[in-house]
Formats: C-alpha cells, structure tokens, sequence
C-alpha cells in the first residue's frame, strides 16, 4: 500500500545517503534505523540485507535486519550464517553487527524476500525453505547456477507449487555469481 511505499522510499533514500560515505554495512544499518525509529508511530519496519563483496579477495561483509539469510551455493547450498537482528524501525539504538563470509571461487549468492518462502498453494502450505534449498540444489548439480537462470527457476518452481493461488506479499530475488578475476 502507500503508507508501505514511502516507508521503502524512505529507507531507500537513506540507504543511498549513507552509502555514499559509509562502507560498512552495520554502520549505515543503523544510520537507516536511526531515522526509520525516531517518531514511528505506526510501527512499520523494514527487513534489509546489506553486504559489500570485494571482489579481488572474496571477502563479504555484510550485516542482516530480520531478512532472511541469503544461500550460498559452492561445493553445496548452504545458508550464509547471519545474526538475525531486529527489522529497521523498531528500536531506534539497537545495535547491528558486522559479520564476514569469504565466498569461495565461481559461487553465488542467492538473496530473495520473504515472498518466496511465504508463496502459499491453495491449500495454504508454504513454498518454505527447504523447497528453495531443493530447487538451489537441483540447480548447483545441473550447472545451472548462472544468475539469471537460478532465479528463473527458482520463479518456476514457485509458480508451478503455488499452482495459480492469489498471493499476499511480492517475491523479489537478486543471485551475484562471484568470480575472481585473476591477472
């Protein structure tokens, strides 16, 4: 709805702001959180994943406000270890913490919102976790782990559970396949 909208907008600005003299993601985390809390008297919050590869090395670092963890398909599909900490918006001094990953060679990262674990068939059951950890899984042993093909079936396989019901929340999904250019 609209009240949603500009609270996106929003952070959305607030994210671009900080981003442009802030490299850490906790920091402008909690700068975005800051100004979502002050004076929130409808209580809407915000889930956001933020995260800075440097692509030389490998090295992740990156800082979760009660999104779901990202997967990490490599060697196998495992799910990134986050803190969960709580959404943007909630408690304005809530502290968010950094953590690091360090991506192997040739692996992708999949990021995708609640939308997807959330998509519910006609008989309410939903798509869940480990379907998407099956539908990666399928993916990494057929080499199909480009980032537009991934999420392409990823959107299929969700489609094809949810079989035509009426859906509440929007799927959005981002896949970055990390390769180390070496010179």
């Amino acid at each position: 709805g609209v009240p949603s909208s500009l609270v996106m907008a929003v952070v959305h600005s607030l994210f671009h702001s900080l981003s442009q003299h802030e490299s850490n993601p906790a920091r402008i985390m909690s700068g975005i959180n800051e100004t979502a809390s002050n004076g929130n008297e409808t209580n809407m919050f915000v889930t956001m994943f933020i995260g800075v590869i440097d692509l030389p090395t490998g090295r992740l670092r990156y800082c979760n406000a009660g999104h779901d963890a990202p997967l990490i398909l490599d060697s196998g599909v495992t799910t990134l270890p986050v803190n969960a900490n709580l959404p943007l918006g909630v408690i304005e001094d809530f502290k968010y913490v950094l953590q690091e990953h360090q991506l192997s060679q040739e692996s992708t990262l999949l990021l995708y919102t609640d939308g997807l674990t959330e998509a519910t068939d006609t008989n309410h059951n939903l798509f869940g976790l480990q379907r998407i950890i099956d539908t990666a899984q399928s993916c990494l042993e057929q080499s199909k782990t480009a980032p537009t093909i991934l999420m392409t079936t990823m959107h299929e396989e969700a489609n094809r559970f949810v079989n035509g019901a009426l859906q509440s929340d929007d799927l959005t999904m981002l896949a970055i396949h990390y390769h180390r250019h070496t010179t």
